[in-house]
C-alpha cells in the first residue's frame, strides 16, 4: 500500500452493501483536516477538520468503470491551514471515506501566495469489503475551470508526490503548467525563487531568504565586535590605541622575540661581551657578584695588611729591606759564606785547632 492512501469507513461499507440494485450513493462534500493519525474504518469524522466544501464533480473514471472520481476545489480566498487528512461526506452527512494526505499547506494572500487547490479522490468499489481510495492533488491555475474528466486512475498513481496534477491525457497547456512546477520532496528550483523573509532570530525549519541571511550575518558581526570591544580596557578598545601601544610596529612580535634573544637566562646565565655589575662594598662576603674593581681592592688591601703585619712583627733595626741588606753587608751570597764559615769553625773544633 502507498504511504498515502484512503479507506472506506465502516459506515460507508455498510451503506454501499445496503444499496438496492440500480441505486447509487449521493456524495456531496469533501472535508480537509491537519491530523497525522492513520485513517481508521471506525472514523465518523476527521480527527481535526479544518474546512469542507461541496464536491465539484462526481463521476465514473473514463476507461475504468470500477473507479469513482470525486473532485473538490478549495478557492484562493480560503486557506491558512495544513492538509494531512481528507474525507468524503454523503448527503446524510456521514463520513464515507477517509484518507491520509501528503502534507500540503493551503496559503492565502497574507502568506504571499494565492492559489486554488484542486483535489481528486478515486474510489475503487469492485469489492466493497476491500475498497482502497487513491487520489492526486495539485495547486492549479484556474482550477475552477479545469476539466479533469480525462484523468485516468493509472496516470494518477504515477503522481502521488507531485505538487500539481500532471497526466498524459491533459492538454498541452496543462502539461506545460505542470512541468513548470517543483516536486514536494527535495524540489530543485530554477530562476530566482523567493519566499517570505523570516523574523530576525528565527531558528526553525523555515526557509531563509538572502535578506534574512544578510541581516543575520550583520547582526552576528555587530554583536561579536561589541562583545570584543566591551571585553577590552577603555584605553585599548580601538585598533588605533592598540597600534600605539605596540609602538606602531607591524613586526612587533619579531621585535620582542629578538629582544628576548638578547637577554640572559636567570638560571646559569652565559654572558658575552663585557658584562658589568654594581661593585660590592669592601668586606662583603656573600653570594653577591664580584666585579674586577672589588677583586683589586680586596687583593691590594690584603697584601698591604700582610706587609704591615710582617713589618710590625720585626725589630725596629731590621723592619725594612734596606736595613736587612745593610745587616748582611749587601752580600747577595751571604747565606753561602755564612754556611762555609760555620763549617770551618766546626772542623777546627773537631780537630783541636781552635787556637
Amino acid at each position: 500500500m502507498s504511504e498515502f492512501y484512503s479507506i472506506i469507513t465502516s459506515v460507508g461499507l455498510a451503506k454501499l452493501a445496503a444499496l438496492p440494485a440500480g441505486e447509487s450513493m449521493t456524495l456531496t462534500h469533501m472535508a480537509f483536516g491537519n491530523s497525522t493519525l492513520a485513517p481508521s474504518v471506525d472514523q465518523t469524522e476527521l480527527h481535526s477538520e479544518q474546512y469542507r466544501c461541496e464536491l465539484t464533480k462526481v463521476a465514473v473514471v473514463e476507461n475504468d468503470p470500477e473507479c469513482l472520481a470525486a473532485e473538490a476545489i478549495i478557492t484562493a480566498d480560503i486557506g491558512g491551514f495544513w492538509i494531512r487528512e481528507i474525507g468524503i461526506i454523503d448527503s446524510d452527512g456521514d463520513l464515507i471515506a477517509v484518507g491520509k494526505y501528503p502534507s500540503t499547506y493551503k496559503p492565502t494572500a497574507t502568506d504571499g501566495s494565492v492559489k486554488e487547490l484542486g483535489v481528486r479522490m478515486i474510489l475503487r468499489v469492485t469489492n466493497a469489503t476491500n475498497v482502497i481510495v487513491t487520489y492526486n492533488n495539485g495547486i492549479m491555475d484556474g482550477a475552477a475551470n479545469t476539466d479533469l474528466s480525462n484523468l485516468t486512475y493509472e496516470g494518477q498513481n504515477k503522481l502521488d508526490n507531485k505538487a500539481n496534477i500532471d497526466l498524459s491525457n491533459l492538454s498541452a497547456t496543462g502539461q506545460q503548467k505542470f512541468d513548470a512546477k517543483a516536486d514536494l520532496e527535495s524540489p530543485s528550483f530554477t530562476g530566482t525563487p523567493t519566499a517570505p523573509t523570516p523574523v530576525a532570530g528565527t531558528n526553525t525549519g523555515q526557509l531563509a531568504t538572502t535578506a534574512y541571511v544578510v541581516q543575520a550575518v550583520a547582526t552576528a558581526i555587530s554583536d561579536a565586535l561589541t562583545a570584543l570591544v566591551n571585553s577590552a580596557p577603555e584605553a585599548l578598545d580601538t585598533l588605533n590605541e592598540l597600534a600605539e601601544a605596540l609602538g606602531n610596529d607591524p613586526s612587533f612580535a619579531a621585535t620582542v622575540a629578538n629582544q628576548i634573544g638578547l637577554k640572559a637566562d636567570i638560571a646559569s646565565p652565559a654572558f658575552t661581551g663585557i658584562p658589568t655589575a654594581p661593585t660590592a662594598a669592601y668586606g662583603t662576603n656573600t653570594t653577591q657578584i664580584a666585579t674586577t674593581e672589588y677583586v683589586c681592592t680586596v687583593v691590594t688591601t690584603a697584601i698591604l695588611d700582610n706587609i704591615t703585619s710582617l713589618i710590625d712583627s720585626a725589630p725596629e733595626g731590621l723592619d725594612s729591606l734596606g736595613k736587612l741588606a745593610t745587616a748582611i753587608n749587601n752580600d747577595p751570597d751571604f747565606n753561602n759564606q755564612f754556611n762555609q764559615c760555620q763549617g770551618l769553625q766546626e772542623w777546627r773544633h773537631n780537630n783541636g785547632c781552635e787556637h
